[in-house]
């Protein structure tokens, strides 16, 4: 019998490295989303790991500079011409970002609050989300989100 201590030691590295989402916790994000959108009435989303990637990015960045902005390293329409040559999505795209909030529920909760963030969480057509969140402790807003939604 083969032991898959090496697997374990793999994703233990990955879980402690930074910026890390763990698939549990990505799944949870898509769910909420999705559970939103079906009391509006609307399809589920499912998660998609390229715009997780896009996501991810644009958390990190804002958390390594401290800023919550579309356009810190580089604007929303430069990463959607990327996920469309891509073949990530064929028409809809839309970006959350947030910070300051440490539980999804509440970063989603302000984004259910607020009209054009609410708006991208409803916009119909999405069929698949990518969601990540990057710690920075020495930040005031101490974690930063950023949410991709397309078609």
């Amino acid at each position: 019998m083969r032991t898959k201590f090496p697997t374990l030691l793999l994703l233990l590295a990955l879980i402690f490295s930074p910026g890390f989402v763990a698939a549990a916790s990505a799944a949870d994000y898509a769910g909420a989303i999705s559970a939103y959108r079906r009391a509006h009435g609307l399809p589920a989303v499912r998660l998609d790991s390229r715009l997780a990637a896009v996501a991810l990015k644009q958390a990190r960045v804002m958390a390594a500079t401290g800023t919550v902005s579309h356009f810190v390293g580089g604007s929303f329409a430069t990463r959607v011409t990327s996920l469309r040559k891509s073949g990530a999505f064929k028409s809809l795209a839309a970006e959350n970002i947030g910070a300051g909030f440490l539980t999804f529920s509440e970063m989603v909760k302000q984004w259910e609050d607020s009209a054009g963030h609410r708006e991208n969480l409803l916009m119909v057509g999405a069929h698949r989300v990518g969601v990540a969140a990057v710690d920075n402790p020495k930040s005031p807003y101490r974690k930063f989100w950023a949410m991709v939604i397309t078609d």
